[in-house]
């Protein structure tokens, strides 16, 4: 059910305590006036003698009064004598004959005049043993001395009671007299009593309605309090729908987006840092050989032979090719970093693209007798994707997977056509990640093994291709990023000592051109 919005206010949430504050208060004077006015006056002597005792001794009276019925002195001493003993009760009895008259009673004075008769059959039926006390006789006249009665016995001759009735013995509360001084003194009681009361009942509906809301905006206040003071992570309670949960949620987001901003901003310049240190490393490598390679060229260049003389500069330029590829990668990435990159979608033969790349890399596979291959599920197989990009993508997996391969190992390019999109994996036989290593893989200038990834250059073997043992550690992250760029994700399966295996997924041609749409704004 929805709640209505004046609900999850603060000022709704105050009146609402209040108003049960004033609910019970109200309920607990309620009760105090009721229980002041009805029992409190009742001693507990008086309680147990109606509970427990008064309905015996009224027995036994009804058996001494039943043999002096017909001797009015005796009789009437015995009725006074047995209303002095429960006159701290404020109960008396009255005797009255088999036709309702009154005879005699504890107290003469009193109700000998007020009360002449009763109904007869009324005291037969109040004697039966079965009458409800609770019930009142004459509902019409609430004072009325038959509403009063809690007790009927009847009187037979010699106490038998297979003779006829000689009367009734019955027993009433002793009515209250209150005069005028006494209401109003108890009026005025009663007031003082209530002006005190609410006077009080102010007082702590006051205090508690302040210590509930200011409690909640000192949680408040000491979250702001730490956070200020660098505690990022500080939150407040927000559960409540009121104005100061309300204030709670926003700062808590507030708090949550410049959290994540200071930890964006320690990631940049973290990475700035290691930016600096990776390309210093990767950039002093490549000249400092070249440095030294220029000056035996320089010192040596009459008594050098043709032969190391190549060689030399084959080395150079192997660096100078590595240099441009770094400068390329680091150009590529920027652009995607600073969201530049565009994506051309157009749609074309994807295993046209793959055999074209694996002739660009015969060349560097030859030197160590590495086959390449090309397995194509089906005919035709057109995607919707940006040749260019896509083609920098399997370079780069082909390229690793010839330098991390083994002499006479494979790679293969895979195309599995699957309906909608179009699987392409790129595998090899070649040394394989660990699994410490995967995860990282594809991070940006994340070298697996900086020994292998120097091999080619460590092993002597001089020629222009050098430049693919130097690995900058950013084309598998620049591969990652054209993938996504796409809407699919790069992903990488391997094992030590049996190789790996690149996978993703390209859209295939016949897609809507809403769909060809969508992917150039993904990109």
């Amino acid at each position: 059910m929805h709640m209505p919005r004046f609900t999850k206010t603060l000022a709704f949430r105050i009146a609402g305590l209040f108003l049960m504050l004033l609910a019970i208060s109200g309920g607990g004077f309620w009760w105090w006036i009721n229980s002041a006015s009805v029992t409190g006056n009742m001693a507990e002597e008086e309680e147990a003698w109606y509970a427990n005792k008064a309905e015996g001794e009224l027995d036994g009276l009804a058996a001494d009064l039943s043999p002096l019925f017909s001797d009015a002195d005796k009789l009437t001493r015995k009725t006074v004598e047995y209303g002095r003993d429960i006159n701290r009760f404020s109960a008396e009895v009255i005797v009255f004959d088999e036709m309702g008259n009154y005879v005699t009673s504890s107290r003469p004075d009193s109700l000998a005049g007020a009360v002449s008769s009763v109904n007869p059959q009324l005291m037969h039926d109040m004697s039966s043993g079965t009458w409800d006390y609770a019930f009142y006789p004459l509902p019409d006249d609430v004072d009325a001395y038959e509403n009063r009665i809690f007790e009927v016995d009847r009187l037979h001759r010699n106490n038998d009671t297979s003779q006829p009735v000689l009367g009734y013995l019955a027993a009433s509360y002793r009515p209250a007299v209150i005069s005028l001084e006494d209401i109003e003194a108890a009026e005025r009681k009663i007031g003082l009593n209530a002006i005190i009361l609410l006077l009080v009942y102010s007082a702590v509906c006051g205090l508690v309605i302040m210590v509930w809301t200011t409690r909640r905006i000192r949680r408040l206040s000491k979250g702001f309090d730490s956070f200020a003071a660098g505690n990022l992570q500080t939150r407040v309670p927000s559960t409540s729908s009121d104005e100061l949960g309300a204030l709670g949620r926003n700062f808590n987001n507030m708090a949550g987006h410049i959290e994540a901003m200071m930890d964006k901003l320690r990631d940049k310049e973290q990475f700035q840092r290691q930016l600096i240190a990776n390309i210093s490393h990767d950039l002093r490598t490549p000249m400092a050989s070249m440095r030294g390679y220029v000056e035996t060229l320089s010192l040596h260049a009459e008594t050098m032979s043709t032969e190391d003389r190549d060689r030399y500069l084959g080395i150079i330029n192997g660096n100078l090719v590595h240099l441009d590829k770094l400068i390329d990668h680091m150009l590529v990435l920027s652009r995607f970093d600073s969201g530049q990159a565009i994506f051309q979608m157009e749609e074309f033969p994807l295993g046209e693209l793959a055999e074209s790349i694996l002739m660009r890399c015969e060349g560097l596979s030859a030197e160590r007798d590495i086959s390449l291959d090309l397995n194509i599920g089906a005919a035709d197989t057109l995607v919707i994707a940006d040749p260019l990009q896509i083609a920098q993508v399997l370079q780069n997996l082909v390229e690793n997977g010839i330098k991390f391969n083994r002499d006479g190992g494979r790679v293969v390019i895979s195309l599995d056509d699957s309906g909608s999109t179009l699987k392409v994996s790129v595998s090899d036989t070649g040394l394989g990640i660990s699994e410490e290593d995967l995860p990282h893989i594809f991070k940006r200038f994340y070298t697996i093994d900086k020994s292998r990834t120097r091999a080619v250059v460590g092993s002597g073997l001089a020629t222009t291709q050098d430049h693919l043992g130097q690995s900058s550690g950013l084309g598998l992250a620049i591969a990652s990023k054209i993938v996504d760029g796409h809407g699919s994700m790069l992903q990488v399966e391997s094992k030590l000592g049996e190789g790996t295996i690149f996978t993703f997924n390209l859209k295939a041609a016949g897609e809507s051109e809403a769909s060809m749409m969508e992917i150039q704004q993904e990109g």
